[in-house]
């Protein structure tokens, strides 16, 4: 396994933790992000821009072994999806498939996706097979990212992640501890997957592509309990001391749908969640009291 290159694209907070874990299992690493200087010292990096293909050349003189790109957007808003999941997305795998390249075959190409590719807002159960026809620009982005590397030539998977929690207590949390909680009324459900977990998920497609086990182009990567979006906060507000009669139910989520999303697919991989549900991710946050 050792020497076996792989590039992490858009190297943030989730691509340093994985790249962190693909090192210690034998892989040499390279962040590739615009600012290498934010990268650890024990992280080599490659300095490009996604949405300016002239400054990808520099990839197609590796020969990697997997690709993974976990982009952030600029902004929350459908020019900069376009630019960076769609036309970013499309600049790295026409970097990867130039003639230039050197690469042996088409390295492995892992994508960070979103569940809000999925449509359903009526708290149906969705899995790999349900029908996808985004409303959100986000999710028509998304979707977008995933048909290009349907037309990649090498192996690919789109993992399609939940709301990413765990390196704090977050938004919710701290909506309580502002005075406000969401309704009980309409029910709302919500999907998430542990920081940690998404950084596993990765790495684990990354190990059953070196044993040369074949794997689906896609999976939903949350945890095993879809909950109640109230359920959650009002778990949340007793962990932290709150009176929940005393809070607001005025609070609407940001972003997100309603629907349960179903990992049974990651999970018949071999694939074990670290943080199986919202109590297992937040209690070490409370361990103390």
């Amino acid at each position: 396994m050792t020497g076996k290159k792989i590039l992490m694209v858009g190297c943030g907070a989730l691509g340093i933790a994985t790249a962190k874990r693909l090192q210690a299992s034998g892989y040499e690493v390279i962040g590739a992000r615009r600012s290498i200087s934010k990268l650890p010292a024990d992280l080599p990096g490659i300095a490009i821009d996604i949405t300016r293909p002239e400054t990808l050349t520099a990839l197609s003189q590796h020969n990697w072994y997997a690709v993974i790109v976990t982009l952030t957007a600029d902004s929350f808003n459908h020019e900069a999806y376009q630019a960076t999941y769609v036309d970013g997305l499309n600049n790295v795998l026409n970097s990867l498939e130039s003639p230039s390249s050197g690469s042996s075959q088409a390295p492995l190409v892992i994508f960070s996706s979103s569940t809000s590719i999925y449509h359903q807002n009526n708290g149906a159960m969705v899995d790999e097979s349900s029908e996808t026809l985004p409303t959100s620009f986000s999710g028509q982005a998304m979707l977008a990212a995933e048909q290009q590397l349907k037309n990649y030539s090498g192996v690919s998977c789109a993992l399609r992640f939940g709301g990413i929690y765990g390196r704090g207590l977050g938004r919710l949390a701290q909506r309580l501890t502002e005075g406000f909680i969401c309704p009980s009324e309409p029910v709302l459900y919500s999907n998430r997957i542990h920081f940690e977990d998404c950084c596993r998920a990765i790495v684990h497609l990354v190990d059953l592509h070196q044993q040369q086990v074949a794997f689906a182009p896609c999976y939903l990567a949350v945890d095993s309990k879809p909950s109640l979006l109230r359920e959650v906060m009002e778990w949340l507000a007793v962990k932290q001391g709150l009176n929940i009669d005393e809070l607001q139910g005025t609070e609407a989520p940001v972003r997100g749908g309603n629907k349960q999303c179903n990992n049974a697919a990651l999970l018949k991989t071999g694939f074990v969640l670290e943080y199986p549900d919202y109590r297992a991710g937040f209690a070490p946050f409370f361990a103390e009291q």
